[in-house]
């Protein structure tokens, strides 16, 4: 349940990860607090005992809860630190190179909840092709970058299983454990991020990319009842074609050697979720449903150009 009545204008926590980009983490950090409404608590987590930018941040941001760990936790470990310490159940989500794109973002985000209050995930827009059409819509798996959670039912879950290297796992995971308990997300096209990584930031490199396929196997492994772990190699087979094809060929064998050991180390967070469910979700990441327009809610405007209501989709 909320913190606020149905009625009332919705309280928000914004929450972002960090390791080691003081720069960038300002950018997030000024934006949030211009917002017009601004959220109503910011909270940082720095990892990884970078004692230094933790200093950066309570130095010139003191409104800002600092949250800090000696170990690294990695980006789902840290946002699950954020999401207990957080005062209120809608909690802002973004990236520390992610930043609202819009002065009212918040109020956008009071729309939604007062529109979808049983939502579980609201999920912002960052890229060109999530904007491509105005519709709001039931999706499958949210956007790590820029999101709205309700924290109850994110206690519901196990929450994001502590990886120091994400990608393919995070939000897909979170996402899959949500569905599992009837959880909705909605994605808002008109929610928009500015998801901008630093312009000298190098490519993946190998390591990073056989990590990635390892956590390819891991979702499987901790999510999908025995029946359908053929479908879970398969993906991984699809996988494996998708990393050959993209230059990431050498990352395959290195990350096949490192899956045993990575399964194994994870084995205690397992919690197969039932074939209904995991059947139904796989249909939905195929075919999303329409929800109606987005441009019939309110705000969201400020800082982009307002498409009108008489343009098509």
């Amino acid at each position: 349940m909320s913190d606020s009545p149905a009625s009332a204008v919705p309280r928000f926590s914004a929450i972002v990860p960090t390791h080691a980009r003081f720069d960038l983490l300002a950018r997030t950090l000024d934006t949030l607090l211009a917002c017009d409404p601004a959220p109503d608590e910011i909270l940082v987590h720095v990892d990884a005992g970078n004692t230094a930018l933790r200093d950066a941040v309570t130095a010139p941001y003191p409104q800002v809860r600092c949250l800090f760990s000696e170990s690294r936790l990695g980006p789902g470990g840290s946002r699950n630190r954020l999401l207990a310490a957080a005062t209120h159940d809608w909690v802002a989500s973004f990236d520390d190179d992610s930043y609202p794109a819009q002065a009212d973002w918040f109020a956008r985000a009071a729309e939604l909840v007062r529109t979808f209050p049983e939502a579980a995930v609201f999920s912002a827009a960052s890229h060109a092709p999530e904007w491509a059409s105005l519709q709001l819509r039931r999706i499958a798996v949210f956007s790590g970058c820029g999101c709205v959670f309700h924290k109850s039912w994110i206690l519901r879950t196990r929450g994001f299983v502590p990886l120091a290297i994400a990608y393919g796992m995070e939000e897909v995971d979170l996402s899959l454990q949500l569905h599992a308990l009837g959880g909705r997300i909605v994605h808002d096209p008109l929610l928009r991020v500015n998801h901008e990584p630093a312009p000298d930031r190098p490519p993946p490199g190998p390591q990073v990319a056989a990590l990635g396929l390892v956590n390819s196997l891991l979702l499987p492994w901790l999510r999908y009842p025995v029946v359908l772990w053929p479908v879970g190699l398969l993906q991984v087979l699809s996988k494996i074609r998708w990393m050959l094809a993209h230059a990431q060929g050498a990352a395959v064998l290195p990350g096949l050697r490192l899956a045993p050991d990575v399964l194994r180390e994870h084995a205690a967070c397992a919690q197969r979720v039932p074939v209904r469910r995991l059947l139904s979700w796989l249909r939905l990441r195929r075919r999303p449903q329409d929800l109606g327009d987005a441009r019939v809610l309110g705000h969201g405007f400020r800082g982009t150009t307002a498409p009108s209501l008489e343009t098509a989709s």
